[in-house]
């Protein structure tokens, strides 16, 4: 090689020589001697091995030294003469190459060396020809200068920094002691570790916000080239909230933010020594995670459900809606509960939608959103839903539930404070009803003079929206005992408004705690009824509601006009179920109510779909429930002669 060395110096003295002579008086064209072309000091060359590599001026291959991590040369006496220092003091690089990457020291034995991203280069005296790449691999710490690694290994002293920030030379077991050790670091020699509670592919040290990434930060890297002794199927990447970090055999790669210098190791000691590990070709694949105690499994019927950590579904009971558990003694035979004090969770759920209950029989519960979570009996197997359904009170355990439905005493409260407990027909009596919430236990209702897919109560302004605030979901997931194509959204004023069956959904503003159904008896029951899947169909807007103006006769008769009427005295009606009718009352110290008996007084009200019963001044809307009576009637709350009879048909 520096026989070839001298000819081309040679060369270039003899094109020297011949420059001199030139006569630029000389208009012969024959004689022009052109000046030679530019020769790059650095070249890049592509090897059919390795791809993009750096060589000399002559094409001869440039390497890198695994010892000198820290940017100076260790490689001197003896070792120079198999691996000559290469050293340019005016460099002309390939294009592809930046003249930013390199540099120049100035070696422990006086004599200039020339860096590639702090790296030393280096010949190697085995390379016969331009084309050789013989030092590769070379005792495991030669390697072909590269501009493309994404990481390179090293062999150093490792010198541990523990929390209080001591120093102290450690071997690779981390034990105190002189040793030089192999490892990984990246292209620009800044070392790499593996956190010992990490699992393969998981990352259990970074906080969603990134908070501690300062302290060790993920390493981001897009794997290009790698040194000959790695093998590129060891690499991976994972997404850690958002961002991509490089693992190695399935351990997620970091810096130590206090590593200041290149070379520096100090993260093997800290907090204390073998917590963060070196990586390299010994290190063992990073073992499995133990499953999480929650697991979020796709079921081919269900969609996303909640598991327990051996894949059994998770259930929901309904007449829990309090957040208190209702299933005890023989119903736990059943439904035996689900609790976990180490609770860890598959990605995708939060860790705040989670807490713990003690039950009334002192024992622990799990619960989610306020759901106490069980297990069912008759699941045999992993991935079994056999539960989903029982009893129309129990439904597998799903994290994007839009609504739910529950079983539970209503307990109406009217305008003036007072809490009666009611019946689904909203008659005073204790029953448990069937009904929707939100995925919270939040009860919702519908409002009886709305009509399908038309919203008649909130203000343009929402300024009565404290009182009955709309219901604004966009639609995920329902329990099964409902269908979706039930479900519906409309437009009120620029939001949106999720209806069932056409009736728009409402919270009550006075319900302030999970499993509240104070508005079924506001301003009186049956005004604001809650929902379910015996619910008729809203009915619709566009005929109007029906409307007789009532007035009276002194204390002897009503008199009714519209729809066919004209001043009739007392008149019996027929009225439709699921139609509403507007009484337009201006009959003042005559009470017009409706009632399931013909009588005096307010008691036998009937309240179901009526709006203002008992008005004498003012409008008692009807809307006609399906399940109404075929025959009711209207009374003068203080003079009996004041009557007719109304007639329910289909």
């Amino acid at each position: 090689m520096k026989k070839f060395f001298l000819v081309s110096m040679t060369f270039l003295a003899l094109l020297g020589c011949s420059s001199d002579d030139y006569d630029s008086t000389d208009d012969d064209p024959g004689d022009d001697d052109p000046t030679p072309p530019q020769v790059s000091t650095v070249q890049l060359r592509n090897d059919a091995t390795f791809g993009n590599i750096l060589t000399d001026k002559e094409g001869f291959s440039l390497y890198f030294f695994s010892f000198d991590s820290m940017g100076d040369s260790n490689c001197t006496d003896g070792c120079v003469d198999a691996w000559p220092i290469f050293y340019e003091a005016d460099l002309i690089l390939d294009n592809g190459l930046d003249a930013a990457d390199f540099g120049t020291i100035t070696r422990s034995d006086g004599e200039m060396q020339t860096t590639y991203k702090g790296w030393p280069l280096y010949l190697f005296a085995n390379d016969a020809s331009a084309s050789d790449v013989s030092g590769d691999g070379a005792n495991d710490v030669w390697y072909v200068a590269k501009p493309d690694y994404s990481i390179m290994m090293v062999q150093a002293q490792l010198v541990g920094r523990d929390s209080e920030g001591n120093e102290i030379n450690l071997t690779d077991t981390y034990e105190p002691g002189d040793a030089q050790t192999f490892y990984m670091t990246d292209a620009e020699g800044n070392t790499l570790y593996r956190f010992i509670n990490d699992t393969n592919g998981v990352n259990n040290f970074t906080n969603e916000d990134f908070s501690n990434d300062a302290v060790w930060p993920i390493f981001e890297e897009t794997l290009q080239n790698i040194p000959s002794i790695l093998n590129e199927s060891d690499f991976g990447s994972i997404d850690v909230f958002g961002r991509q970090q490089l693992t190695y055999k399935g351990w997620p790669l970091y810096y130590f933010g206090q590593d200041a210098q290149r070379g520096d190791n100090f993260g093997v000691g800290f907090p204390a020594a073998g917590i963060w590990p070196i990586v390299n070709p010994d290190t063992e694949v990073a073992p499995e995670a133990e499953p999480n105690a929650v697991r979020l499994q796709n079921d081919a019927t269900f969609g996303n459900i909640l598991t327990n950590s051996d894949g059994f579904s998770l259930y929901f009971f309904s007449l829990d809606s309090k957040g208190d558990s209702n299933c005890v003694d023989g119903c736990l035979n059943a439904w035996p509960i689900f609790y976990e004090a180490d609770l860890t969770l598959d990605n995708g759920l939060d860790a705040d939608d989670f807490g713990t209950i003690t039950r009334s029989d002192g024992e622990m519960q799990t619960t989610y959103k306020g759901w106490p979570l069980y297990l069912f009996a008759n699941d045999a197997a992993e991935g079994d839903v056999n539960g989903d359904g029982a009893g129309d009170v129990w439904f597998v355990a799903k994290p994007d539930y839009s609504v739910m439905m529950v079983q539970a005493q209503l307990v109406g409260r009217d305008s003036e404070g007072n809490e009666t407990n009611l019946t689904d027909t909203y008659e005073p009596g204790d029953a448990q009803t069937f009904y929707m919430t939100d995925a919270e236990g939040n009860t919702l209702y519908r409002f009886v003079n709305d009509t399908n897919g038309v919203n008649n109560f909130t203000a343009d302004d929402f300024s009565n929206n404290g009182v009955w605030p709309i219901f604004e979901e966009e639609l995920e997931n329902v329990p099964s005992i409902l269908e979706t194509s039930d479900f519906g959204s409309i437009d009120v004023f620029g939001r949106q408004q999720l209806t069932y069956k056409g009736w728009p959904l409402y919270y009550f503003g006075q319900d302030a705690q999970r499993g509240d159904n104070f508005g079924v008896g506001f301003p009186v029951a049956g005004v604001w009824p809650i929902v379910n899947p015996d619910t008729e169909v809203a009915p619709d807007a566009g005929g109007g509601s029906k409307v007789y103006e009532v007035t009276n006769q002194g204390a002897s008769a009503y008199i009714l006009s519209g729809e066919g009427l004209n001043n009739a005295i007392n008149p019996d009606l027929t009225l439709k179920r699921g139609e509403t009718y507007e009484f337009n009352i201006n009959a003042p110290g005559h009470p017009f109510i409706i009632k399931s008996v013909q009588s005096t007084g307010t008691g036998n009200a009937y309240n179901d779909g009526v709006t203002n019963n008992g008005e004498a001044s003012g409008t008692v809307t009807f809307t006609v429930p399906n399940d109404a009576p075929d025959t009711l009637f209207y009374n003068c709350e203080f003079h009996s002669p004041m009557t007719g009879t109304l007639t329910i048909v289909d």
